[in-house]
């Protein structure tokens, strides 16, 4: 029945696989951390496996086990993500809960808070087979034998259930007197990230509605909402809805502060967590930018799906944060190389050609030049 609370499916496949990670990144067998940590093997290998999910460890426990892999040389990286993977594990079983279409929609994970780049990756890996970005060139010795698993992959039916549900989300998060906004938007901006593009037709309907019924004249709770959309759709393979909420859906300051404090948090410049997208719109305080700018640049290619965004967000983060790109020279000489090659492409709308061309301008006036790599 609707509104009733029932326990929770329980997952561990994305923290069972990172856990392996850390093992290796020590680097130790299931038998040699079973004796570290005071526990048998088959207690390790059952975390690793997902077949009794480390999330169902007692907190206390955890929180030993996390320090004593610490002290042990795990990597750090790994071990940050460890309280991601268990949230991915938690957002993969209530999406792929087979009760996703009459379940309470207050109960699902996916709308708790606003999800982070890292989060959002570690949900992918297992969906996509996806190696999420902080991972990628970790060296991590692998001492294994036979043929392992790459990754916490689901089986294709699952991965085929994840989108569907998604989409049965959707749907419910968008009706009744009090829409869920949050988890409208990122069941919206998970499901755009599809390989077999099967969401482009709801969303591209969910765009034509929102169009009809929204006119942005400042930030409000739809702004986000309709950004997550519109960049699903760009990454479905229709750039023009996103070109089009760039040059519309950024009529103040309080819109561009969004767009700029989102991106912060996406990257995790902003350290702690939302639990509603209410911080958006205001000051630029919390965060400097550098890691923003590195994230946008390393996303500058004709062939990104939001270039024409990342192009906006640098203009916006360069005109906000000034001298910011004087302080990140390297970052900046590396603009400059993305920059050159964009320009003389068909890639980009005509906004994004007038904003890249005026920060060309201003790293050139600053006395910035590129590396030469960019032609």
């Amino acid at each position: 029945m609707e509104g009733r609370r029932r326990s929770a499916p329980q997952r561990g496949e994305v923290t069972g696989y990172l856990f392996k990670l850390i093992r290796e990144s020590l680097p130790l067998t299931q038998e040699q951390l079973a004796a570290d940590l005071g526990v048998d093997r088959a207690t390790v290998q059952s975390w690793e496996s997902g077949r009794r999910p480390f999330t169902a460890v007692p907190l206390g426990q955890a929180i030993a086990v996390r320090h004593r892999l610490g002290r042990l040389g795990a990597n750090l990286v790994l071990l940050a993500a460890l309280d991601d993977a268990a949230e991915a594990d938690l957002i993969l079983a209530a999406v792929l809960d087979e009760q996703v279409d009459r379940c309470d929609i207050a109960e699902q994970p996916l709308g708790w808070s606003v999800l982070t780049h890292r989060l959002a990756d570690l949900i992918l890996w297992a969906v996509l087979g996806q190696t999420p970005t902080f991972a990628r060139g970790l060296p991590i010795a692998r001492p294994r034998r036979g043929p392992v698993a790459s990754g916490p992959t689901l089986p294709v039916d699952e991965q085929r259930a994840f989108f569907a549900h998604l989409h049965m989300l959707a749907e419910r998060a968008a009706v009744g007197r009090h829409p869920n906004v949050l988890l409208h938007r990122q069941a919206c901006f998970l499901a755009g990230m599809d390989p077999t593009r099967a969401a482009a037709g709801w969303l591209t309907q969910t765009t034509a509605r929102a169009r009809r019924m929204t006119t942005f004249r400042t930030w409000s709770p739809l702004w986000p909402d309709a950004r997550s959309v519109v960049t699903s759709l760009a990454n479905q393979g229709d750039p023009e809805p996103l070109r089009d909420f760039i040059a519309r859906a950024h009529p103040d300051d309080a819109c561009e502060r969004a767009a700029l404090n989102y991106s912060a948090y996406w990257v995790g410049e902003i350290p702690y967590r939302h639990r509603d997208d209410s911080f958006m719109p205001g000051s630029l305080a919390d965060w400097h930018g550098s890691i923003l700018l590195r994230h946008l640049v390393q996303r500058l290619e004709p062939g990104h799906p939001f270039v024409d965004l990342n192009i906006h967000n640098i203009w916006a983060l360069l005109a906000a944060r000034r001298g910011l790109a004087v302080d990140n020279s390297t970052t900046a000489r590396a603009l400059l190389d993305h920059s050159v090659p964009l320009l003389d492409t068909d890639r980009i709308s005509a906004q994004s050609r007038q904003e890249l061309t005026s920060i060309v301008y201003s790293l050139r006036a600053d006395g910035l030049t590129g590396t030469g790599t960019g032609r």
